[in-house]
């Protein structure tokens, strides 16, 4: 009873909406929460010092602000700051600004008044920005989860309205570790998953942004040419094509700053939207039930965060392929009537398959990495409801779930430790842009 509470306290807090990529949204709520600590207005801000991790610097370079022209950290740090009355917003304060919240944005960095500062020391998602005027200044601090508000203070003294900090986020993870994987099976079979609005919820906003994205389709490439072989049968528009195409033309639009909220899964919305559009087209095909469907949803979910709680939240590897398109696969091998040893043998092929996808950043190519992943989830589908699984004797992969993920964590804390420092390099190297780095 304990384990079916916590899996479904579990969704509540790990499936939430998002507007834009999630780390411009940590980067944007903490700049929110030290200009409304200092006064709410940008007028009297003389200075914005953001530090950040250098994994949420490297997936905030290269991604849009929803509702604008601009990209990247600097200028989510300024939309923060012009939308500070929004901080309640959570994680959707990008979403929908006006146009005088731009200009004030603008006119922070013609002033030059965002100070961008690289931290290499956090292991874990870390953003603390300190708002500075002539009578005062104020610091808000995020860490352990993207919307996690640790503290919120104004000239040394905490901030009255700021949220509270009651949750354990680093104890988060170890309680999803305690849990044997069969048990996250038995509990979306067992569930009434119509006592979980937040799956239809999930469902509902994902899809919808897709479609969304689909009538952007004149400004996106990827999902756009896919299609358009697709309908020529150059390709044919099975359910591999359809699945693909549709899942990249989203997570495209997405990291082009779509001014839209989608239901991000462990810590990110591409991953939200690679857990939800396989499962839900194949469905689609298979004429599956609604109550089956989101089972198999909330199956995929759970699966992404199992798996994020070995690799991390600010992984090295690509989440959208080692864990909401494993996610995404498990639900389909559950539409397609598999049992518990072939949605664990999905788990086993498909890490076994993409843990060496690296991660270089949020940006426009993650799309051809979720359309990769995705096509990747669907022949493994195949492949795991025959009994194919890759010998425990491959490679990283183990005999049980729990060991091809605890072989995963090794390699990932042993073998990749240098791995954000030496991405986030090379691309400040070739854009010619750098931000000052502290210990």
């Amino acid at each position: 009873m304990k384990e079916k509470q916590f899996l479904k306290e579990l969704l509540v807090r790990e499936v939430i909406p998002a507007t834009g990529c999630t780390e411009i949204g940590a980067v944007a709520l903490a700049t929110g929460w030290a200009v409304q600590a200092l006064g709410g207005s940008t007028d009297e801000v003389s200075e914005i010092r953001v530090e950040v991790d250098e994994g949420t610097y490297k997936n905030a370079m290269g991604v849009g602000i929803p509702g604008t022209d601009e990209t990247g950290l600097g200028f989510a740090a300024a939309m923060g700051a012009s939308l500070s009355e929004n901080v309640h917003q959570g994680l959707q304060i990008l979403e929908n600004p006006s146009s005088e919240a731009i200009k004030k944005a603008g006119a922070l960095m013609a002033e030059q008044k965002i100070r961008i500062v690289r931290l290499h020391d956090p292991k874990e998602i870390m953003v603390r920005t300190i708002a500075c005027s002539e009578t005062g200044e104020a610091s808000a601090v995020i860490r352990g989860s993207h919307d996690h508000v640790v503290s919120v203070e104004r000239n040394g003294k905490p901030y009255i309205g700021a949220p509270e900090s009651g949750e354990n986020y680093w104890g988060l993870a170890q309680k999803v570790k305690d849990l044997k994987y069969s048990v996250v099976i038995d509990f979306i079979k067992e569930i009434n998953p119509l006592e979980l609005p937040i799956l239809r919820q999930a469902m509902e906003m994902n899809m919808h942004f897709t479609e969304e994205a689909r009538r952007e389709a004149p400004t996106l490439n990827i999902g756009k040419v896919l299609e358009k072989h697709a309908r020529r049968g150059l390709t044919g528009k099975d359910l591999p094509t359809t699945v693909q195409f549709v899942t990249a033309m989203a997570v495209e639009a997405r990291m082009k700053g779509l001014d839209l909220p989608v239901m991000a899964c462990a810590g990110s919305g591409n991953q939200g939207l690679v857990a939800t559009i396989p499962v839900v087209e194949t469905a689609k095909v298979v004429g599956s039930s609604e109550e089956n469907l989101l089972r198999a949803l909330a199956l995929s979910y759970l699966t992404t965060i199992y798996i994020k709680a070995y690799v991390g939240l600010m992984s090295p590897v690509c989440g959208c392929g080692v864990a909401a398109a494993v996610g995404a696969g498990c639900g389909m091998v559950f539409l397609l009537g598999g049992d518990v040893l072939q949605i664990e043998a999905q788990i086993n092929n498909m890490v076994g398959t993409m843990a060496g996808i690296i991660c270089d950043g949020a940006k426009s190519g993650c799309a051809l990495k979720a359309l990769m992943a995705v096509g990747l989830a669907v022949e493994s589908t195949y492949l795991s409801l025959e009994n194919v699984r890759i010998p425990s004797t491959d490679g990283i992969v183990g005999g049980e779930v729990v060991d091809t993920l605890e072989n995963l964590q090794r390699i990932i804390e042993a073998g990749m430790s240098s791995m954000h420092t030496a991405i986030v390099e090379v691309m400040e190297e070739k854009s010619g842009r750098g931000m000052k780095s502290e210990e």
